[in-house]
């Protein structure tokens, strides 16, 4: 039976979360904004067509913004979040199997399907339906024309949405990937586009074209696997669990320069109390966390950063242990008069922790009281919102975190924030 995959992403995933839980932000343009509100990382179709450029600083277009009625906010990661799980377990029902690849697009694996178009077409409407947030569906008999044909179903409207690579003939095929520079297939970048190029290679029907063994001698095997995707013969498979990740880091911009020992503390104590929820999450122990700290880059007077590597002997997945090498570090570090504007704190050398070993010295690293406590923990800050429990040393005003001064309600993560409908 030949492999048939397809590829769906939602569009302008934030915008559209926004506009879901709001439907009076529909057919306006929506412009969302990074940390502490300072790019435009995400906009709206009609914040696109007003010219609103992704990137830029705020504050720079912030007349351009008023003038084509735009309704900017800050990111709502918690809605995001939330939205983005509800949309791949939904729809991960529907094909035989999934791999997700960011927060919002996925792979299916729908081999077998009779009519896949009618599929996808059927599968939009009921995300639209249900959830409310619009997606595009690329089908096609590899990953990598999956995701071309997701492309196409973007960026041209007449297709409603959806697109089926089997629908083209052997010339029309030809004819697209003639139309696609290498720099813009899955996977291939600036860098590796400049040394095709160089080979003659500058476009997707090119790459096709070329012999695989003088592929894999110039660029390796995964090269010959592209072109081979390209060709429609499905090389790769999904991945259906995320590996766990061989590193965790949390950090972020203060939403004001911290120049006092007390806020830095109660910072990277917020951090390491993020990661090690994340650590907990994947099963694996710590054996090493990383502190830093540092001045902004474009402030005035000279840059300054710093950072330790504190070993954790034995490993752990302990909040409290964390932030308390994570705070002990930071003492060590910061410097009176330093107008400090970010920090961050990085778990390192991460193990299993059903096979983790024990130290000689320093013991073994499962405990029996810790484990219940932090399962309790994290079992409570998923029933009722995160940061319901938390570590003290965290801070309750915590006036150092970043701005948000345009944030939406957290609708669907925190009970405040649930949306109340009034009889009239």
């Amino acid at each position: 039976m030949h492999r048939l995959f397809a590829q769906l992403d939602c569009n302008n995933f934030y915008a559209s979360c926004e506009r879901a839980m709001d439907p009076s932000l529909a057919g306006r343009p929506v412009v969302i904004l990074s940390n502490n509100d300072g790019c435009v990382i995400a906009r709206s179709a009609e914040a696109k067509a007003a010219g609103i450029p992704m990137g830029a600083p705020y504050f720079t277009l912030r007349e351009q913004a008023e003038r084509c009625g735009a309704v900017v906010l800050s990111s709502n990661y918690a809605l995001y979040g939330d939205l983005s799980a509800r949309v791949m377990r939904f729809v991960a029902g529907f094909a035989r199997g999934q791999e997700v690849y960011s927060i919002d697009e996925c792979f299916l694996d729908i081999t077998g399907e009779p009519e896949p178009q009618a599929w996808a077409r059927g599968l939009r409407e009921t995300v639209l339906r249900a959830l409310g947030l619009p997606v595009c569906i690329g089908i096609g008999p590899s990953m990598t024309l999956a995701k071309v044909a997701n492309g196409l179903a973007k960026g041209q409207p007449a297709f409603g949405g959806v697109f089926d690579w089997q629908s083209l003939d052997e010339s029309e095929r030809l004819a697209q990937l003639g139309q696609m520079p290498v720099e813009s297939l899955w996977g291939v970048g600036q860098r590796l586009g400049e040394a095709f190029r160089r080979q003659g290679i500058g476009w997707a029907s090119e790459l096709v074209g070329a012999d695989r063994e003088w592929l894999r001698r110039h660029f390796g095997i995964v090269v010959a696997r592209l072109a081979d995707e390209l060709a429609g013969r499905a090389c790769l498979t999904l991945a259906e669990t995320v590996p766990p990740r061989k590193m965790i880091m949390s950090t972020r911009s203060f939403g004001y320069k911290v120049q006092t020992l007390s806020d830095l503390k109660e910072a990277v104590a917020h951090h390491a109390a993020l990661a090690a929820e994340k650590l907990r999450r994947q099963a694996s122990l710590a054996t090493f966390l990383r502190v830093s700290i540092r001045t902004s880059r474009f402030a005035q007077g000279r840059f300054e950063q710093a950072a330790e590597v504190v070993p954790l002997l034995p490993a752990t997945d302990d909040t409290r242990v964390l932030v308390r090498a994570a705070q002990t570090a930071v003492e060590r570090l910061w410097r009176p008069g330093l107008k400090y504007h970010k920090a961050g704190v990085m778990l390192m050398d991460l193990t299993d922790r059903v096979h983790a070993q024990a130290d000689l010295f320093a013991g073994s690293p499962l405990d029996e009281k810790r484990t219940r406590l932090m399962q309790a923990m994290d079992a409570i800050n998923r029933q009722m919102g995160r940061g319901t429990l938390k570590i003290a040393a965290e801070g309750t005003t915590q006036a150092w975190k970043m701005k948000q001064e345009r944030l939406s309600p957290r609708y669907t993560t925190r009970w405040e924030d649930i949306p109340v409908a009034k009889a009239k």
